[in-house]
């Protein structure tokens, strides 16, 4: 599987889904999900935010009931503000983007249904724990990761626990490195989840064969 690992996975698991629609932003960000998925979870565990609310406050608007637990230790509100009018003075390009993303921000973790951990999301750590401890809540729970590489670290409790999840939406970093372990992660969700969106985040570059070094996935409950 290794000269071809992501075609390789697209072709074996990827479910044509028509009804998907993306949230959040349009380039790195965003993710596609159902709305159906959006409207009906019960929580969002939002690992890794950085200084892009887009996807998060796209699911509080969607979803008037839904809580979101963000955890992040590198960003809070003041941080994203000065971010923004720095920017905004050196005249760099996405300034209004990043004021309106320390808006958000603000905005959300005023609000009884957002909480910001400021955890480093890395074993030891348990995501059912937190958010279970967090928001009291242990079911249908849609789970985004975007930690940089730290995501591995929570493939078997997640593909261990999937009765708890309504969908699964990831960012796997440094593909070219753990490609068999993305695989088996997918393989070993069949049975209950189908793998509706795979893309490439060109962000993350490319290796030496003009393979993609970082993607992101969508698995949707059958």
């Amino acid at each position: 599987m290794t000269e071809n690992y992501y075609e390789n996975i697209k072709n074996q698991f990827l479910v044509n889904d028509t009804s998907l629609f993306r949230f959040g932003s349009i380039d790195d960000g965003g993710y596609y999900l159902r709305p159906n998925t959006l409207k009906t979870s019960q929580l969002l565990f939002s690992g890794g935010i950085s200084s892009n609310l887009e996807f998060e406050y796209d699911t509080f608007r969607f979803n008037d009931r839904i809580n979101i637990v963000m955890v992040d230790p590198t960003v809070s509100g003041p941080k994203l503000i000065f971010k923004g009018l720095a920017r905004l003075l050196f005249k760099k390009p996405n300034k209004l983007r990043y004021l309106f993303n320390a808006l958000q921000f603000n905005y959300l973790i005023r609000t009884s249904r957002c909480q910001h951990l400021t955890l480093w999301l890395k074993q030891p750590e348990s995501i059912l724990k937190i958010a279970n401890s967090t928001f009291n809540h242990h079911k249908n729970i849609l789970l985004k990761l975007d930690i940089e590489g730290s995501e591995y670290d929570f493939l078997d409790e997640v593909s261990s626990n999937l009765d708890c999840f309504s969908a699964l939406v990831f960012e796997f970093h440094d593909l070219h490195k753990h490609h068999d372990c993305v695989y088996n992660f997918i393989n070993s969700c069949q049975a209950q989840f189908d793998l509706v969106y795979i893309g490439i985040n060109p962000s993350g570059g490319f290796d030496g064969k003009h393979r993609p070094k970082c993607i992101e996935i969508t698995m949707e409950r059958k």
